[in-house]
């Protein structure tokens, strides 16, 4: 972020029984000012067990901007519901639930605040178990121009507007 603060990228983890199990992801905020003791500012976590982002192996698909206040990643997201048990000992894994962009705004005062998701996908009944796997509509990619944000997959580039997301327009490629 700065000279005095780092974000980080990663999954979350718990432990069950002596061993480590990953969950959703996790992005933080931390002020090294005295790097023998970093503090952590601030967290998010993002989804459940089986949540994964282009940008925990690539760190391409991360937008950031310090001018603009804005963070913005490609993530796909799976969520426990309430009632759901885990396997035994073992954490839950989530379902399914959205792949497309997470946007928010990032600032030393108030940390990360989510603006919006973007999704190129139509919206199609996500329990069906092939609608989690890849797709040409993942949302690989994001980029700004002046006021709009670009999204971009293998099959749409989407224009939106940066400061509420309202989406401007869409280009399905073929």
């Amino acid at each position: 972020y700065d000279e005095k603060h780092v974000i980080g990228f990663g999954k979350d983890a718990v432990e069950v029984s002596g061993m480590a199990f990953y969950m959703g992801m996790k992005m933080a905020l931390f002020d090294v000012s005295d790097v023998r003791n970093p503090v952590e500012k601030f967290s998010e976590k993002i989804g459940d067990r089986g949540t994964d982002s282009e940008l925990l192996r690539n760190h391409k698909a991360l937008l950031f901007s310090k001018d603009r206040a804005l963070l913005a990643f490609p993530v796909k997201i799976f969520e426990v519901e309430e009632n759901e048990s885990p396997a035994g000992a073992f954490p839950a894994c989530g379902s399914f639930s959205f792949q497309g962009a997470y946007v928010y705004s990032i600032d030393l005062f108030r940390g990360f605040v989510q603006k919006g998701k973007i999704t190129h996908r139509d919206g199609r009944n996500n329990s069906d178990p092939w609608y989690c796997t890849g797709s040409e509509k993942d949302i690989e990619r994001i980029l700004y121009v002046d006021d709009t944000l670009y999204t971009l997959s293998k099959d749409v580039i989407k224009a939106n507007a940066i400061d509420d997301l309202k989406e401007i327009d869409s280009l399905e490629i073929k």
